[in-house]
């Protein structure tokens, strides 16, 4: 569970990445640290949505700024793994 700051954060986050038809989500929470994952399902334009690297920037800040305990985010990006083989197609 996160705290009521955060999910504020998260959830303005959402709407931006939500643009992309992207959605940011909660796999695992502590109070001082946050596990996201970033789906693409939805997203007709996945390479639209900002890089992985820059996305953790605006996490880290967004978080910490509205919940100062949050010291460490996580994000989970597929597209991370698109550079892999594919096993079985």
């Amino acid at each position: 569970m996160i705290s009521p700051p955060a999910q504020s954060a998260l959830a303005e986050l959402n709407e931006i990445v939500g643009l992309d038809g992207a959605t940011l989500r909660v796999v695992d929470a502590s109070p001082t640290s946050i596990c996201l994952e970033l789906d693409l399902s939805e997203s007709t334009c996945p390479e639209c949505v900002v890089p992985r690297e820059l996305m953790l920037d605006i996490l880290g800040a967004s978080l910490a700024k509205a919940d100062p305990d949050i010291i460490h985010v996580e994000l989970h990006d597929p597209r991370e793994d698109a550079s892999l083989p594919s096993s079985g197609h």
